[in-house]
């Protein structure tokens, strides 16, 4: 490496760094270094396509995807969710969430949020369950984000419906791995099903977040 190509990625590092403290302030459950690595991943990964997200929420991943996008140039976030909470936000849960309980909705902290990062033109909501969206779709994805219905059967499904849109060499991205409380979803459908995908080529572990390659066929 020459010494202006390290400069150039300490920049490109420092620019980055701005960017996932910038966001710091959304609410969510990803972690800093998640939201840098999906970034990261955003912003570089070569395939062609989109982004897709399962599972907005009120737009901390979805800023940082999108913010990926908006960098590099290439494409905007389809943020698929019905905005209606997974079982914890809901009154009780151990994630219960205000919006959810007094509104029934996080929609309007989403959109809200989307708009003060000034991200809007990278950002597509598609409201629905990531099973019924994926029926309409007619895009294609360069990377894939996973974090809707937590449940085993839940993620199964939100894969089935959606790896068929990937591109070959995108990515496929899980959160929530190892997370104690979704051991028997998320985690056991990595463990038993992706891990022993044919096409699933494991690239990156960042905290919970898991990211894998599809090769083709």
């Amino acid at each position: 490496m020459t010494p202006q190509e390290f400069l150039s990625q300490i920049s490109l590092n420092t620019a980055r760094f701005e960017r996932v403290a910038a966001f710091a302030g959304v609410p969510g459950f990803l972690s800093w270094q998640e939201g840098y690595a999906l970034l990261t991943l955003a912003e570089e990964w070569p395939a062609e396509g989109d982004v897709v997200e399962i599972g907005s929420f009120k737009g901390r991943s979805t800023c940082f995807l999108a913010q990926g996008c908006a960098t590099s140039g290439r494409g905007v976030v389809y943020a698929v969710d019905h905005f209606e909470g997974s079982p914890e936000h809901q009154k009780g849960g151990h994630e219960e969430t205000a919006e959810i309980v007094n509104e029934g909705t996080t929609y309007g902290a989403f959109t809200q949020n989307i708009a003060a990062a000034g991200l809007q033109a990278h950002v597509r909501p598609l409201v629905g369950s990531g099973v019924d969206v994926a029926r309409d779709f007619t895009g294609q994805a360069r990377m894939l984000f996973i974090d809707g219905d937590h449940s085993f059967d839940g993620t199964q499904a939100d894969f089935d419906a959606w790896f068929p849109f990937v591109a070959d060499t995108g990515l496929i991205c899980f959160h929530d791995y190892q997370n104690s409380h979704y051991l028997d979803g998320v985690t056991r459908f990595i463990e038993t099903v992706i891990m022993q995908h044919p096409q699933m080529i494991f690239l990156h572990r960042a905290d919970s977040l898991m990211t894998f390659m599809k090769k083709a066929a």
